[in-house]
Order: C-alpha cells, then sequence, then structure tokens
C-alpha cells in the first residue's frame, strides 16, 4: 500500500498564503483574467507599400523601375532582393512614370518583368543607345533588338541555369546547376553573349553592347523565382505530403527542390549572380557601394533558438549559460504548462508571495517554472524570451489564445521573433499575416527536418531547405510584400537526433550531429555567406539521459566551433534588429568624379546593437584602385573582403548620418 505523504507545517502554511492571496485576486480580477484581448493590430497590418513616383533629381546611380502590368508583379520583391545583398544606393519609380529627363540622371537602370507600351520601349531602347546601361527581367520582345536576342515563342515552366565559365561577372559563383522556378521565355542568340544557359543548352542570361551603352537580359523573372524557391510551392499549401503528421512549411518542398543540390544556397547565388551584374554594368560608371551581410565583420551568423515545452526555470538556464559561455545570446520560446483562468492567477500569485520577503520565508522558492523575474533576468543579459503558439485549433485561434496567454502571465511585452508549436503551417504565407497582426517580424518556420530532405536511396542531405542563408520578408503569390522576416531554421536537433522518439530523425550521437553541423558552418564561411538558423529544444535537457547528453554534447561543440571560426551566435531577436537597421540603411547624394577618382557619399545609418554595419566598396573601379578613405574629413582604416569571385575594401560606419570620401588612383596599379 502506497505511504501517504504528509505536508511539513512550513508547506502547508504556504500553500495557504498562496491560496489565499488567490481567491482575493480572483475576487478582484478574475473577469479580466478571463476576458481575451483582440490582436492589437489590422490583418493589412505589415503590408509594406510600394513605389508611386520617379525621384527626381536622383540622389542614387541605380533606378529599380517597377512594372505592374506583369502577372503576378514581384517588382516589389526585387527591391527586397538588393537590399538583402547589400546594394541600397537605388531609387525606385513606376514604369509609366518614366520620362527621357528623369532616365538621363541615372546611369544604371534595373526593369522588372513586364510588358511595355510603345513608347516605354523606345524610350528605353534610346536611354541605352545614347550610353544607359540597362539589366531587365524577362523583357518585353519588343526590346529584342536591345539585348541581341530573338523570342522563339515557346516557354519553359521550370528549370536549372549554369553559368558559362569565362564570362563576365560569374567568377566565383556556383558553376553546378542552380533551379530556377519562374516561368523562362526561349530565345536564341542575335549578337548577344551568353553568361548562363539552361540545361537544354538555350541562353538564359546574355549581355550585349549597343550603341553606346550595356544591356544584361535575364530570360525569367528572377524575383518571381527567388521567392518560389524560398517560400515553396504554392499549389501544395495546406497539403499534407511529407508522412509526418500535420502541414508545415516543409510539405510545400516535396518534389520542388533538388535535394542533390540542397548543400548550395541556390537563391542566394542568384541573387548574388545579379549583384555582379550591377557591379559589372556600373564598372565604368560610378562605383555601387554595398554593405555587409552581418554585424562588426563576423563571417556568417548562428542564430541560435531553443523551443520550450513547459520546461523549468533552471533548465533553461543551463541551456542559457552554454550559450554565454561562447559570449553569445540565444531566443527561448516558451508554452507554460496549461492552466485555467483560476490557476493562472493562482501561479502569478504564489510567484508575487515568494518576492515578499514576509511571505517568502513561508513559502518555499520551489516555483519550478520561469517566472517574470527570471525573464527580467535573461533579457538583461541579452536573450530573448518569446512565445510558443500552439495552432491545432487553428491559426488566428491558437496565436490570439497563446498571445493572451503570454501577457496575461506578466511575460510581456511580446518579443519581436517566433516559431509555430510543431512547426505548423497555413497557406503560402498566412503564418506571417497573421504574426504581423501581434507586432512579430521575423518567423523560424522554415525548418530543415523530414522525408522532404532524403534522397531516393534514403540518403539524408543537410543544407538549405528553401535555398538561403539569408533573410529576407515574405512576399504574398500577388507580389505583396509583408514586414515579416523569414528566418530559415538549418540545423535542426530533433532531425538530426532522437530528441522526441518521433522516428523521423536521422538516429545520430551528439558528435555526428556536431560533424554536420560544422560542416555546414564551415561551408557558411568559406563559401555561401549564411545566418545559419538553429534549433536546441530545452526539452531533453529536463528528459536526461542518453537524449540531454547528444543534444547536449552536438549544442556545445557546434558552439565551441563558430566561436573558433568567428562566427556571431545571436538570439533571433538581436538578429532581426540587426537585419531591420540594415534594410532601413540610406545613401544621399553619390558622386562620382571619373577625372579624379573621387567618390563621395552620405550615410544615414541607425543604430547597431548587434555590431556595427560594414560598408564595402569595389577594390578597383575602371583600371584604378581604391587609395584613400575619409569619413567626417578624417582618414579611416579600411580591410579587403572577397564575395562572390569581386574585391572589395570593407570599413566599418558609425550610426547617424556620416559623410564618406574614396579616392581611386591609376598610379596604385
Amino acid at each position: 500500500m502506497k505511504q501517504r505523504t504528509l505536508l511539513t507545517r512550513r508547506q502547508f502554511l504556504g500553500t495557504v498564503a498562496a491560496g489565499a492571496i488567490g481567491l482575493s485576486t480572483a475576487g478582484i480580477g478574475y473577469g479580466l483574467e478571463a476576458r481575451q484581448a483582440p490582436p492589437p493590430f489590422g490583418p493589412e497590418h505589415g503590408v509594406v507599400p510600394g513605389a508611386t513616383t520617379l525621384p527626381v533629381p536622383a540622389t542614387a546611380p541605380l533606378l529599380v523601375v517597377d512594372n505592374a502590368r506583369a502577372v503576378p508583379s514581384f517588382a516589389g520583391y526585387l527591391a527586397e532582393i538588393l537590399r538583402a545583398e547589400g546594394l541600397f544606393a537605388f531609387q525606385e519609380a513606376e514604369v509609366t512614370r518614366l520620362t527621357r529627363t528623369a532616365l538621363q540622371q541615372y546611369p544604371l537602370v534595373l526593369l522588372s518583368a513586364g510588358p511595355l507600351t510603345a513608347d516605354e520601349a523606345t524610350l528605353l531602347r534610346r536611354y541605352v543607345v545614347e550610353g544607359g546601361l540597362l539589366l531587365a527581367l524577362r523583357p518585353d520582345p519588343q526590346l529584342d533588338e536591345v539585348f541581341g536576342v530573338r523570342h522563339l515563342g515557346a516557354v519553359e515552366q521550370r528549370g536549372s541555369l549554369q553559368v558559362v565559365p569565362g564570362a563576365p561577372a560569374v567568377t566565383g559563383i556556383e558553376t553546378g546547376r542552380l533551379q530556377y522556378h519562374s516561368p523562362s521565355a526561349r530565345l536564341e542568340l542575335a549578337g548577344a553573349q551568353e553568361l548562363a544557359r539552361s540545361q537544354a543548352g538555350a541562353p538564359l542570361i546574355t549581355l550585349h553592347h549597343v550603341g553606346a551603352g550595356k544591356a544584361v537580359l535575364w530570360a525569367f523573372d528572377l524575383a518571381h523565382s527567388i521567392a518560389l524557391q524560398r517560400q515553396g510551392n504554392p499549389e501544395e499549401a495546406d497539403t499534407d505530403r511529407d508522412n509526418i503528421p500535420g502541414v508545415r512549411a516543409v510539405d510545400m518542398f516535396v518534389d520542388w527542390i533538388d535535394v542533390e543540390r540542397i548543400h548550395v544556397p541556390q537563391a542566394d547565388e542568384q541573387q548574388r549572380l545579379l549583384a555582379n551584374m550591377l557591379l559589372e554594368l556600373s564598372s565604368a560608371t560610378v562605383p555601387l557601394p554595398r554593405l555587409w551581410y552581418f554585424p562588426g565583420g563576423t563571417p556568417s551568423v548562428l542564430v541560435t533558438t531553443g523551443d520550450a515545452h513547459g520546461s523549468t526555470a533552471n533548465y533553461v538556464e543551463e541551456v542559457l549559460a552554454r550559450v554565454e559561455q561562447r559570449g553569445g545570446t540565444m531566443s527561448i520560446y516558451y508554452t507554460p504548462p496549461p492552466a485555467s483562468t483560476l490557476g493562472r492567477m493562482t501561479r502569478k500569485a504564489r510567484w508575487w508571495a515568494a518576492d515578499v520577503p514576509v511571505m517568502g520565508v513561508l513559502l518555499e522558492r520551489d516555483q519550478p517554472l520561469p517566472t517574470p523575474g527570471h525573464l527580467a533576468t535573461w533579457r538583461e543579459r541579452g536573450h530573448e524570451f518569446g512565445m510558443h503558439p500552439y495552432v491545432e485549433e487553428g491559426l488566428a485561434y491558437g496565436y490570439n489564445a497563446y498571445w493572451n496567454e503570454f501577457l496575461k502571465f506578466g511575460y510581456g511585452p511580446v518579443p519581436p521573433t517566433v516559431r509555430t508549436h510543431r512547426i505548423l503551417w497555413h497557406g503560402w504565407v498566412e503564418n506571417a499575416r497573421v504574426q504581423a497582426q501581434y507586432g512579430l517580424r521575423m518567423n523560424l518556420d522554415h525548418y530543415h527536418i523530414g522525408s522532404t530532405v532524403r534522397t531516393a536511396d534514403g540518403a539524408w542531405r543537410s543544407g538549405y531547405l528553401g535555398g538561403t542563408g539569408l533573410p529576407m520578408r515574405f512576399v504574398d503569390q500577388d507580389g505583396t510584400l509583408l514586414n515579416v522576416f523569414q528566418q530559415a531554421t538549418h540545423l535542426v536537433d530533433e532531425h538530426m537526433m532522437n530528441v522526441f522518439d518521433t522516428g523521423y530523425d536521422q538516429g545520430l550521437d551528439g558528435s555526428m550531429a556536431a560533424s554536420l553541423s560544422r560542416h555546414q558552418l564551415a561551408e557558411s564561411v568559406g563559401r555561401y555567406p549564411s545566418a545559419l538558423g538553429l534549433q536546441c529544444h530545452i526539452d531533453p535537457f529536463l528528459l536526461g539521459g542518453a537524449k540531454a547528453a547528444n543534444v547536449g554534447q552536438w549544442f556545445d561543440e557546434t558552439l565551441d566551433f563558430a566561436a573558433d571560426l568567428g562566427v556571431a551566435t545571436l538570439s533571433a531577436e538581436r538578429w532581426l534588429a540587426f537585419v531591420e537597421a540594415r534594410m532601413a540603411a540610406r545613401v544621399e547624394q553619390v558622386q562620382w568624379q571619373a577625372a579624379t577618382g573621387r567618390w563621395q557619399a552620405t550615410l544615414d545609418l541607425a543604430p547597431q546593437p548587434a555590431g556595427p554595419l560594414e560598408l564595402m566598396l569595389p577594390q578597383q573601379h575602371n583600371g584604378a584602385e581604391l587609395t584613400t578613405l575619409r569619413l567626417n574629413g578624417e582618414t579611416h582604416p579600411w580591410h579587403r573582403r572577397r564575395l562572390a569571385g569581386r574585391e572589395y575594401v570593407g570599413f566599418y560606419v558609425p550610426h547617424g548620418r556620416t559623410s564618406i570620401e574614396a579616392g581611386y588612383s591609376l598610379s596604385a596599379l
């Protein structure tokens, strides 16, 4: 027979005290506690407006021309790609606003996909012939003569491209096949030089000299293709295809990605190819400034996160301490244990009572769950503690319920990043739309897991599910840009090791899992600059045994290797703060004096809590080399950086307004 457990006098008094406080609180505020507040923002919150007017006079050397006639039009996402690549010295305008006088102010034009009127085609043709530089995505056939091609009338829906070795601006770009997902026009060359071709041998990217100018053509809408590659196949939205119960974002990548090429961030490589093409075109005009991807010059970033399902505070503290020992910060996405309204009120009352000097003597400090006091301490140390909503009963319902619960436990304010429990996904971007209503601005639900990343012969593949290691904002199927960043989670404990007895993992031990993570980190430093999302659940440390040992070994070795490589370990919140400040960078009055080799600009930067922004200028430009650099009139140090086969001079810029002057000299060569 089981022996009865007797309460000590101290435990009894503590229970009575907590109960009395809970009952008095219930009498006052039960109605408020039971009420569910609506989301703080409306359904349209977070939609990013597009360009409307033509900026005149020009203050930047690049004009991005949006074309709303494309169906769908991803012109706004094209600007997003440029900002992700650090090419921020541009202005936007609708194609209907173009005039000859305005175009003449811009040495370089990037034209989004879509049909043109006869007058617009004539205007752009004249611009190039008179010395303009034009790069166009799937341009109107009216411009065939400008690009030195002929349209054949056929269209390929999907395919792969490969760069032509030795062609301009392709050095440093992945030479293997790179998938594209947007329809491409079938072309033949009529004077243009081929820079990249399809697997069938058809030209996909071309360069043509016409009149005094140059024109680069992309046979497909790169912006649309990048969105489809990053976010998956919209036709498979809300379909469970990977044999893991529940619909996730990963389901939209079944039969969508080339698993054999998943180790290459194919979307990022094509973005860098676009950047190289723009820099190549501008090499005879004005040097284009560019921002490095990460804070403080770190070669890559490890975005360190951990989901916690009712975990106790001591285990959260244990994991955070591991990160702090390596100089990093971490995000915890927490789901408190279920509680009724009265139960939540009683739990909060006990937390309050434990902090009262006299009452604390009576109440044992054995409350294991995180309290608002714990959160305040962790946040002061630079960590993030956010919510981890369950959405099994509906996306909108789940987010509202857990947002209310989070605030009612006193855990607010809600931090700006999130991961959904079980990474359940709705629609193509519906999660992002709902999250925006709660002020959430970074989503980590695109998650490397399951049979989707397994080859036909059963081999598992690590890498980039959506072809990317860079955060960019979500875009809807009609081209509407949403102010929620998509940050993939690449290194997942439950994918590599047995964490939850699901049977969907690779079955690795901690050492083998760490080896995979080290390899991907090394590749991100040596070849593919990336912000690698990492998921280390708190739960296995609570469970103990082999699970805790394996996950702990993997986590420690991965953190150690990142530190050895100089990779910054950041919470998602700190990473988001840097990303948003970088995306908001503005440059004014870019001036270039070719005769003297003098480049000038004014840069306006927001504060950088995660580390300073690095600005890059081409090391060489039109045969001259950068030899002098001044910030606000004073000589400033720089270093060398190589990116996608191109050489740059990099230097750190303080926040606020900074005047920059660089000098290029032929005598230095």
